[in-house]
């Protein structure tokens, strides 16, 4: 303790050097604590259930035959789930399911949409999850269909709705339009299989027609939307299970062959037999923001590694400054008998307190950086199920770093400021400033600008990128929309849905403000869409492929709330809403691909193979996107909501151009929404340049972020190169002033003061565009419509450095040139 008090007593003679030492700790460190929280949360964290390494989860490469309501890969029909957890008992001790949508939780107070999880009766006891309260679902919860209406509840979805009433179980809750009987709370901790999104409820996945009550496919082997997961018997590996599920599969595979499916096409059974079959780890769960932010993530990590790295070298040249001026403590300490392991012990405790300082500062720091980080992931922060708070793994992470820290900064300053020889430190002159360590801070000073090079060139590359991005041609407008979800909180049947969803677009359209209002069942820009082939007759195609497009239902009244050009025939009308013949739009796209270009006006065509055309086209619409802005334009074909289709519609999404602001006739549509029928529930309102925002959230990140990482970088390399300039100026007074007492200009002076660091800073600068090339190789796929090596991205970056390296330089350059000889030769 005496140690640590003498230490702190040292650092606060020194308040100057000590507040921008912490600062300069604080900030590196912070940023690395914000980053690998999330990195944590979204990357590294197990699910808080029994042993999560002997969970895994199914997948199947290769494509799917049939429809496909999930990620296209890890889904499965759920007669397949059967007939696998009946046959995997050998690898298996259980296989179980789930399936996550949205459902109408209504109240007396008030209705939301909340996350439900359709689960198998053996979820929780496969999972490994147990209730705080009441029970869980079991096996005899989904034995019959429609036949359990039981519920659980998340555990905080549990406190913040019903405030933890213990009395909960045994109550009934509305689901859409079924009664739910409420029979137990999960344990705390527990969110879902995605530690990103929490699941509030969980039902028989028999209950699924109260919850998707528009489209079933409960019995179809042909559709794929069951997620699968699976705990490992004791003893065996991922390995030995996948290749016995392999044989399994197989097996499977043949049974399938049989069905009227592929009797029907039987060209598709050898693509279907070259399927690969995989078996996953799910100890983390499954996350699909997890596959999408992995890269990034980790490449951030990397790139705020560098700054704390930075930052170190930074503060090692502090030190080493500081042990220059400590050289007369040092001897005398060495003189009256301390040992040098003595003296390193003390300068090293002296940087564990600055790093200590530092850790605690960044701690408190990173909540403020984690919450604008979350910002920059969503507009929308409360649809994710992250903490920003630092918690006992984030802590011990910062206390790791800042141990790190104070052994990289402090080790070589420590062994430099102990090795003194108490004869010649006395001799010095006692107004002088030592000359040692110079070469040592000039290396450190390089090391700097190489790494700031580095995450210069980075950032350059990703706003390049977003730039790139946000100039793609949507093929609609995004400015001035209003968009959002709205679906009646119970089940209505057609004909009802039809005269609401009517009521409601020429509601909207009434709300001063408003000049077009239009609907769909897909929503853009989400990474979410509905596809599949097509019957075209005179469709000019390879020879073994079939025409495909994407495909949304919508309302009359798009295309012009999102100023989507009619390029021939006509618009839909109210007329067809509720017509019994079928009239669909294709985009141009589709009629170059398929139709050479030729109208297609009064064609018939069909959605999927070999089916009876059925539906009249009726216009072409020009080309815009639909669920992401990379790659081709899509092929697309949008048919009405309505007429026989509306069966299967549960919820539009509502886009609403005004005239001005967006976000001023937002009140305004939530109460004409009201007005229209109090029972519909509206979710995520928000402004379509905000949807676009969230569809570029990836590089959004790595563009803000790493612009961040490389300001900071670059202060922090500046702020070091400066220290050293002025270090050496310090140190040659007397013979800069010699110099100019015989006649040396100012501008030799300048050039004097910068030649000490040209040769240090040029080979770095040389070195991290070096690096930066190389490692632009692992970021190459991340880039959009810029080059890895582009050579505007690299010159700039260069440029910036030089300039910010010269503005820092000229300050102790112009300090040397006012330096006076009379005063400089009088110094001791």
């Amino acid at each position: 303790m005496g140690e640590i008090r003498l230490a702190l007593r040292t650092l606060t003679k020194a308040p100057v050097f000590t507040v921008v030492a912490v600062l300069s700790l604080a900030l590196a460190i912070g940023a690395n604590t914000a980053l690998f929280g999330l990195v944590d949360q979204i990357l590294l964290r197990m699910l808080p259930v029994d042993r999560p390494n002997e969970l895994v989860c199914l997948r199947v490469e290769g494509g799917r035959f049939g429809s496909n309501n999930g990620d296209g890969v890890r889904t499965f029909s759920h007669p397949f789930y059967l007939a696998f957890r009946d046959r995997s008992g050998s690898v298996l001790s259980g296989l179980t399911g789930q399936r996550l949508e949205r459902a109408s939780l209504v109240g007396a107070d008030r209705s939301e949409l909340v996350d439900v999880g359709m689960v198998a009766g053996n979820f929780f006891e496969v999972i490994g999850v147990r209730p705080a309260l009441g029970r869980v679902l079991g096996p005899a919860d989904d034995r019959v269909k429609n036949g359990a209406p039981v519920v659980v509840l998340q555990h905080d979805f549990w406190r913040a709705r019903y405030d933890a009433d213990p009395a909960i179980v045994g109550r009934t809750i509305q689901l859409n339009a079924t009664t739910f009987t409420v029979v137990g709370v999960t344990a705390p901790g527990f969110i879902g299989t995605d530690a990103t999104t929490s699941t509030k409820l969980w039902v028989p996945v028999t209950m699924k027609t109260a919850i998707t009550p528009t489209w079933d496919e409960f019995e179809d082997e042909r559709s794929a939307w069951f997620y699968l997961f699976g705990r490992l018997r004791p003893g065996v590996s991922v390995a030995e299970a996948e290749s016995a599920l392999k044989v399994l599969y197989r097996q499977r595979q043949e049974e399938e062959l049989s069905g009227a499916h592929f009797q029907r096409f039987p060209d598709m059974r050898a693509s279907f037999l070259k399927q690969t079959f995989i078996l996953e780890s799910a100890s983390r769960g499954m996350s699909f923001m997890r596959e999408s932010f992995e890269r990034p993530l980790v490449l951030l990590q990397w790139l705020v590694g560098l700054v704390l790295l930075i930052a170190c070298a930074n503060v090692a040249n502090l030190l080493l400054a500081r042990a220059a001026a400590r050289r007369r403590e040092m001897a005398i300490r060495t003189a009256i008998g301390a040992r040098r392991g003595q003296l390193i012990r003390q300068l090293l405790i002296e940087s564990l307190v600055l790093a200590g300082a530092g850790g605690v500062a960044g701690a408190l720091l990173s909540i403020v950086l984690s919450r604008a980080l979350i910002r920059v992931i969503t507009v929308d922060p409360s649809t994710l199920a992250l903490q920003t708070t630092p918690d006992v793994r984030v802590l011990a992470f910062t206390a790791a770093v800042s141990l790190l820290t104070a052994v990289v900064f402090g080790l070589v300053p420590a062994l430099q400021g102990s090795r003194v020889s108490p004869g010649l430190a006395m001799k010095e002159e006692s107004g002088s400033v030592a000359g040692g360590h110079v070469r040592l801070r000039k290396t450190l000073v390089g090391l700097q600008v190489g790494l700031a090079t580095v995450l210069l060139i980075g950032a350059g590359l990703f706003v390049r990128t977003l730039q790139n991005l946000r100039e793609v041609d949507l093929g609609f407008r995004t400015e001035h929309v209003v968009m959002f979800g709205v679906r009646p909180a119970t089940v209505y049947d057609a004909e009802r849905k039809r005269t609401v969803f009517r009521s409601l677009m020429e509601g909207v359209a009434r709300v001063p403000g408003v000049k077009a209002v239009g609907g769909a069942t897909s929503r853009l820009l989400t990474g979410g869409r509905s596809d599949g082939t097509i019957t075209l007759p005179g469709a000019k195609v390879a020879a073994g492929a079939q025409p495909d497009s994407y495909f949304n239902s919508i309302t009359p009244g798009y295309f012009a709330a999102l100023a989507i050009p009619i390029r021939a025939g006509r618009d839909f009308t109210w007329d067809d809403w509720a017509s019994a013949r079928e009239y669909c739009l294709v985009n141009q796209e589709l009629v170059d691909d398929y139709l050479e270009g030729q109208v297609p006006i009064g064609r018939q065509m069909a959605r999927g193979r070999e089916v009876t055309p059925d539906i009249e086209i009726v216009g072409v619409v020009a080309n815009a996107r639909y669920d992401g802005i990379r790659g081709e334009m899509p092929r697309q074909t949008f048919v009405m909501a309505g007429g026989k289709r509306l069966a299967g519609v549960s919820q539009l999404t509502v886009y609403a151009r005004s005239t001005g602001d967006p976000r001023q006739v937002m009140p305004a549509i939530r109460q004409q929404v009201a007005r229209v029928d109090a029972n519909l529930v509206i979710s995520d309102m928000r402004t379509l340049d905000d949807q676009l925002n969230q569809r570029l959230m990836n590089e959004r990140m790595l563009s803000l972020l790493s612009s961040g990482f490389a300001f900071l970088a670059t202060l922090l390399a500046v702020v070091g190169l400066y220290g050293v300039l002025a270090f050496v100026v310090a140190r040659r007074t007397r013979e800069v002033g010699i110099r100019i007492a015989l006649g040396a200009g100012r501008g030799g002076i300048v050039r004097l003061v910068l030649r000490e660091m040209l040769l240090v800073f040029a080979i770095g600068l040389a070195a991290g565009v070096g690096a930066a090339m190389f490692g632009s190789r692992y970021v190459q796929s991340l880039l959009f419509g810029v080059a890895r090596l582009d050579p505007a991205v690299f010159t700039i970056s260069t440029i910036a450095l030089i300039a910010a390296a010269l503005a820092a330089a000229l300050v102790p350059a112009w300090r040397a040139t006012r330096i006076d000889p009379i005063r400089a030769l009088r110094t001791d």
